[in-house]
């Protein structure tokens, strides 16, 4: 479905989505960054603020009571262009002659990166696996309310307490390229997911001081690992969105704890942190665990410098490491207005604690982790980036980096210390980002070192062959990254829910397979799973936020799952759920879920009003 959009219209929405994702941060950067930074590392920031002053003002919006409109979207778009267009005129050369081949090559990468994103998701009509179904949703709400909504009722009658920063800049895009939130939700999730891109680069150059070790990693996470690619199976677009803050972020945290950072890096540190608090909570830890990495090793190096004596006139000051401290939790307080609302909602969940699970328990979540850090081309690509470790432990300046990487290690061991609500599991998936970056550095390292003991020429050919294979081999594992368990609903899928949106009352209530999930939750396992963010009708096959809902809700409805999960036939079980969940329509597909066609059979009451490919709609008209 991704792919099936002509050329004119795939224009249109980058072109949208260069707007929205770039546009207020580029006037930031234009205004306030010097020419220390490369495009890419501005670039970096300027998705980054984009992100983050979106939500910044969608919490403003939210706290008044005000409503987005049109006019509102113009004014805000219009004057950042304006201020941009000023910055320009008033720097002159913000973009030298010399640099057009550089941003257009820049450009073409990007383009590359992003098609590729596309390819990978080129089988999916709708987002994949359960967190979509929500973001769906989410995305219709704000659209709806014109900003953030109190409540999704009444298609999903809870409170709403939940990192929206990827819901309001994908509703923001949807309203203006005017594609459906389903649509916008896949499409741009791809885009953003390329755009980490930016963001890692950032990173690596802020340690480093060197592109090709940043370039390097931007292309090898890109083209190689198999996360991030591999989100898309999971449609986590909120970590990805939360990463285009994180990143430029840890960036930022870098820079304001040199000694005489300018104002500009603790501001935009400030900035940053406060979005990424609305965007994305588990990605606010792991800022959290890089800026406690960062002062533990500056700490280090303060004591050392009073008791050996300072290396030299920019030696590390305690004045340093407060103001980075301060910056971070500025942003943090300007988020809480949201964020204890949102921590609250998840009660008993938000934990400190020391696990030690039984042997059999233990081994299972180990075989897990391991499984995530597969398959087969990523533990080789892990391998070697351990002795990118290895020596960046013993390089100063990426010593702060090292002992965040031991951080996520030591936490993605599901024995000992938990951070609730956040699983081993959580911190695994993440470490694609330091290997990514010590890889690269060990490359770049061998390639240095070749290129001192036989020539710069050589060094540079065994740099570019290295890299250049790493990407082919594992491009050619990545480029079907989707698996197909989470793949719930498909093109007969779509044309149903079309039809159903078409041809049945706005207050039909339908039964829909569901299976058990985790935690004593339950999923859709088709089609019927969608009904409520895309057709707005009620369905058994609740998005999980239903967790949400007050206790006595919740537990009712988990009932109607847990019975739905074992119907087989319309007999007694089958109607006291019908009767009790006042159910008037049936979906069902053919090959998923235990409740099939053939359990129909005799069932007088029952009229199939629909099937196309394998997908059968029934109405109810009477309860035996």
């Amino acid at each position: 479905m991704i792919l099936s959009y002509s050329l004119v219209e795939q224009i249109w929405f980058l072109g949208i989505a260069l707007i929205v994702l770039f546009l207020p941060g580029m006037v930031w950067v234009a205004w306030t960054q010097s020419d220390d930074k490369d495009m890419v590392e501005q670039l970096a920031d300027a998705a980054g603020i984009s992100v983050a002053l979106i939500a910044i003002v969608g919490l403003i919006f939210y706290l008044e009571d005000w409503q987005f409109n049109g006019l509102i979207l113009f004014l805000f778009f219009a004057i950042a262009l304006l201020a941009f267009l000023a910055a320009l005129l008033k720097r002159g050369d913000f973009l030298p002659r010399k640099q057009v081949l550089t941003s257009i090559a820049i450009f073409v990468v990007l383009l590359l990166m992003v098609a590729w994103r596309f390819y990978q998701a080129r089988a999916l009509v709708l987002p994949a696996w359960v967190d979509s179904v929500h973001h769906v949703l989410i995305v219709q709400k704000i659209l709806d309310a014109r900003g953030l909504p109190p409540s999704l009722a009444p298609e999903l009658p809870v409170s709403f307490h939940y990192h929206y920063g990827f819901h309001i800049v994908t509703a923001l895009w949807s309203a203006i390229s005017k594609l459906n939130p389903t649509d916008s939700v896949l499409w741009l999730g791809q885009v953003l997911n390329a755009l980490l891109a930016l963001g890692i680069y950032r990173v690596a150059k802020a340690i480093w001081q060197d592109w090709r070790i940043a370039l390097v990693a931007a292309l090898l996470i890109t083209f190689a690992f198999q996360m991030p690619a591999y989100y898309l199976s999971w449609g986590r677009y909120t970590l990805i969105t939360g990463l285009i803050c994180m990143l430029p972020a840890m960036a930022a945290t870098l820079e304001v704890v040199k000694p005489g950072a300018g104002r500009e890096s603790v501001l935009r540190l400030v900035i940053l942190t406060a979005g990424l608090s609305l965007v994305h909570y588990m990605a606010l830890l792991f800022l959290g665990l890089f800026t406690a990495a960062v002062l533990i090793e500056r700490l280090f190096r303060l004591w050392r410098e009073k008791k050996d004596g300072p290396s030299s006139a920019h030696s590390l000051r305690s004045s340093d490491l407060w103001r980075l401290a301060l910056a971070s939790l500025t942003g943090i307080v300007i988020a809480l207005p949201w964020l204890i609302p949102m921590l609250q909602a998840q009660g008993s969940n938000v934990s400190v604690s020391v696990t030690i699970p039984g042997w059999q328990n233990f081994k299972n979540n180990f075989q897990y982790i391991i499984y995530l850090l597969g398959p087969s081309h990523n533990y080789w690509l892990l391998a070697i980036s351990v002795f990118g470790f290895l020596l960046a432990i013993l390089q100063r300046k990426a010593r702060g980096l090292t002992l965040w990487t031991a951080f996520l290690m030591i936490l993605s061991i599901p024995w000992g210390l938990k951070l609730g609500p956040f699983r081993p599991d959580h911190m695994a998936i993440m470490l694609f980002m330091p290997a990514g970056w010590l890889l690269a550095f060990f490359l770049v390292q061998v390639s240095a070192f070749v290129s001192r003991r036989v020539g710069v020429r050589l060094g540079m050919i065994l740099l570019t062959l290295s890299t250049g294979g790493l990407l082919i081999w594992g491009g050619l594992q990545t480029r079907s990254v989707l698996n197909a368990v989470t793949i719930l609903a498909d093109q007969s899928d779509r044309q149903a829910l079309d039809w159903v949106s078409a041809n049945t009352p706005a207050d039909a209530r339908f039964f829909a397979n569901t299976t058990l999930w985790q935690f004593r939750t339950y999923r859709g396992v088709d089609g019927g799973y969608w009904i409520t963010p895309y057709t707005r009708r009620f369905s058994l096959a609740m998005p999980s936020l239903s967790i949400s809902a007050a206790k006595d809700q919740y537990e009712q409805w988990q009932a109607w799952q847990s019975s739905a999960s074992q119907v087989t036939a319309c007999d007694s079980s089958f109607w006291s759920l019908v009767r009790d969940a006042d159910l008037d329509y049936i979906y069902l597909h053919e090959g998923k879920g235990s409740f099939q066609p053939s359990g129909l059979e005799g069932c007088e009451t029952i009229e199939q009003i629909y099937e196309l490919d394998g997908v059968h709609v029934y109405q109810i008209h009477s309860i035996p």
